[in-house]
């Protein structure tokens, strides 16, 4: 005779998707088109070297032609490069293009991108992890050779997001349930989605069981009376019969309207408990993970509490900064640069939020450090975190020889037991 397991976790992993939101603005980066920079192309043409931009997946190209030469010329056969021009085989020397101080901008060019991998080394900051993943570097095809030194900026994806003054509308779908079996032991795992009202293209999908469901159940009726609910009725336990098709599917239906009573009252929306209900499983062995240095495991989990947390209380919340930095951290250690670029753009806009917190006299400075070696790492302009670096040095801040982030994350968990039952 079968029986449900009444303990035990199952976790749920997240799922990154592409999605669209507000990514702060990054300052524009120096000019790297000068005199020195010109390049000669094949048909004699000049142009000058690829600008990056501050619109993220946006790229400038500046390029100055003569006319004339272009009729004239169609083979790199038919001229000589010499120092102070173009010598041609009649023996003119064509005097060099001038570019100006400030080239025009052509915005919004065709450039397309292309994934490449790299497997070289990166700085001391990703010694910490036990893992060697290769970053993705995107490369762009333009026909022209691109000079040594010149940074190609990667496209970075937006991550979506909420507004962050405004506490979205939620609803809650169990979308499906399946028979799961762990250490011998069979139980039903129901996929939650968890959806803003007004739309999401990002929803936050977690697993639960049966007895998870059940433990939230009865702490409502603890805090509140049953009222609360209205004429709900829990599902029962039974004996037998836990994986017949009727009785998952009965459950199925229950559970939805369950977490969707709860979704229409506030009181019962941003309790602890319910905070718990949608995260803890994950916290739990995400924390393990950090503990024991897998971080390529504990990132994925990270992100689905972000999903989680940001949905239900915004960036303005200290929860989702907790959060988003400790997926930073995680994502750098194993090399996956762009993607912790992308969330460091909104842990940006957390610490932005969370101004005067005592969480940021712990992370601000080893983050600001992340998010500059980050940026440099993908092409993107640096000098806002150099800028606000040097400020904190200004006004009195130690910014160097300071922790990492990750030591800073695995410093605040290293003595802190692994949590077994549930805080909630």
């Amino acid at each position: 005779m079968m029986t449900e397991v009444e303990d035990g976790d199952l976790t749920g992993t997240g799922q990154q998707k592409e999605s669209s939101g507000q990514i702060g603005k990054e300052l524009p980066p120096p000019d790297v088109t000068s005199h020195e920079n010109k390049r000669i192309l094949g048909n004699g043409k000049e142009a000058s070297n690829l600008n990056t931009s501050d619109d993220i997946g946006a790229c400038d190209l500046n390029e100055t032609v003569s006319e004339n030469e272009s009729k004239e010329h169609n083979s790199s056969t038919d001229a000589i490069h010499g120092d102070s021009g173009v010598v041609h085989e009649d023996g003119v020397i064509e005097e060099d293009l001038e570019i100006p101080d400030d080239p025009p901008v052509i915005r919004n060019t065709s450039l397309h991108f292309t994934e490449d991998h790299d497997t070289q080394d990166t700085e001391d900051r990703r010694t910490q992890s036990p893992h060697s993943v290769q970053k993705g570097f995107s490369k762009m095809s333009v026909s022209e050779r691109v000079e040594p030194g010149v940074k190609k900026p990667v496209e970075i994806r937006p991550v979506h997001i909420g507004d962050m003054k405004i506490r979205s509308k939620l609803k809650f779908e169990v979308v499906t349930a399946k028979v799961m079996e762990e250490g011998g032991k069979k139980f039903v795992a129901y996929t939650i989605m968890v959806k803003r009202v007004s739309g999401d293209p990002h929803p936050a999908v977690i697993h639960r069981r049966y007895n998870d469901f059940c433990h939230l159940y009865e702490r409502i009726l603890c805090t509140f009376h049953s009222s609360v609910l209205g004429e709900f009725q829990f599902p029962k336990k039974v004996l037998i019969g836990n994986f017949k098709a009727e009785v998952i599917s009965e459950r199925t239906d229950a559970f939805h309207k369950f977490l969707n009573l709860v979704a229409g009252s506030d009181k019962l929306l941003y309790s602890e408990y319910f905070h718990g209900f949608l995260c803890s499983e994950e916290q739990n062995e995400a924390v393990s993970n950090i503990k024991l240095g897998q971080y390529s495991d504990a990132a994925p989990l990270l992100e689905t509490i972000f999903y989680v947390r940001e949905k239900m209380f915004t960036l303005s919340h200290i929860a989702v900064l907790e959060c988003v930095t400790e997926l930073v951290a995680c994502l750098a250690a194993v090399q996956a640069d762009e993607t912790a670029y992308r969330y460091a753009l909104i842990a940006g806009q957390c610490i932005q939020l969370q101004a005067g917190h005592p969480y940021l006299e712990k992370i601000r400075v080893p983050f600001l450090k992340l998010a500059e070696s980050l940026s440099e790492s993908v092409g993107h302009d640096p000098r806002p975190y150099k800028k606000q670096l040097s400020e904190l040095r200004y006004s009195g801040v130690k910014t160097d020889r300071v922790s990492t982030l990750l030591d800073v994350i695995r410093d605040k968990y290293i003595h802190t037991a692994t949590k077994t039952t549930k805080s909630w």
